[in-house]
């Protein structure tokens, strides 16, 4: 089980997305869930608007470490992939997968590593064949099963599954059903990465 500290490892809601939670995050040996928009013309890290004053993309993918965890890259808007291609492969970015985008927008990712996304309201998942992993989300509801969950891993899919912590549910549920999840392959999306090591680990 692979853990994805959510917009990094952070201590107070003011750290979430910033240099601090990341490399906490690269300390503790936690992948990373993080927001990509753009701003000004750059590739910012950002979950909301941008306002000016956001750490680039650039910045992010040079952090020490940064290089031996893997990285989910939440694409917050359309157009962004051409850029995207180029700092992962200037910076040496090579775990990772984007996730997101819309539809249109995947077309240009089918060269890169991407999710193909899940949830109780999306069940067609579009691109699947050409994509590396599953974004298995739950918004309202513990929908699937561990064998909804291995179905995907015997594919030859990779899994990351979101945390129902990050839609304000309890989590209990959903973790021991991973729990008895056994391979390569699964990952785990949470805001309580330490939580989830003691957990699965």
């Amino acid at each position: 089980m692979k853990i994805l500290a959510h917009r990094g490892y952070w201590k107070t809601a003011a750290e979430k997305n910033s240099r601090t939670a990341f490399e906490r995050a690269v300390r503790c040996g936690f992948g990373i869930e993080t927001d990509i928009r753009d701003c000004m013309g750059k590739l910012v890290i950002s979950h909301d608007m941008p306002r000016g004053g956001e750490m680039t993309a650039e910045e992010f993918f040079s952090l020490e470490g940064i290089r031996t965890i893997l990285l989910a890259l939440n694409m917050k808007a359309d157009g962004l992939y051409g850029e995207l291609l180029k700092l992962l492969d200037r910076c040496g970015i090579r775990d990772y997968f984007a996730f997101d985008m819309s539809i249109p927008d995947t077309i240009g990712y089918l060269g890169m590593n991407f999710a193909s996304r899940v949830s109780e309201y999306e069940h067609e998942l579009p691109f699947y064949s050409r994509s590396a992993y599953v974004w298995l989300d739950c918004f309202e509801s513990d929908w699937f099963s561990a064998t909804d969950v291995e179905r995907y891993l015997d594919s030859g899919k990779k899994v990351c599954v979101v945390s129902p912590e990050l839609h304000k549910r309890d989590h209990r549920a959903v973790w021991q059903v991973l729990k008895g999840i056994r391979g390569e392959g699964l990952a785990i999306c949470t805001d309580m990465p330490d939580e989830a090591k003691d957990f699965f680990q």
